[in-house]
């Protein structure tokens, strides 16, 4: 049992490969991905077309305690940019 942090994150779609690129570089190689997310944000309602990628994906990884901020700085450039949202929150794991 390890003390984590869980880094939740919603880009567009498009962003997801950029996303990853940075969890490569900061050390972060185990993430789940879920696709077709739609909601209501600051930018307004976000429908997504099933044959396209025009909406959401939602990020589910996680880290150590610490390493959080170094993840949200490179995430920085892309969520102001493209939109989207970055959750942490202090999580227990069994399988780490």
């Amino acid at each position: 049992m390890d003390v984590v942090k869980r880094i939740e994150i919603i880009v567009p779609t498009v962003e997801v490969n950029a996303v990853l690129k940075r969890f490569k570089k900061v050390g972060i190689v185990k993430y789940n991905l879920i696709g077709h997310v739609v909601g209501r944000g600051e930018t307004g309602e976000v429908v997504e077309d099933w044959d396209d990628h025009s909406g959401n994906t939602y990020i589910l990884t996680t880290c150590k305690a610490g390493e959080e901020d170094k993840l949200f700085w490179e995430l920085q450039p892309i969520l102001q940019k493209f939109g989207g949202v970055c959750l942490v929150s202090d999580a227990v794991c069994y399988r780490c």
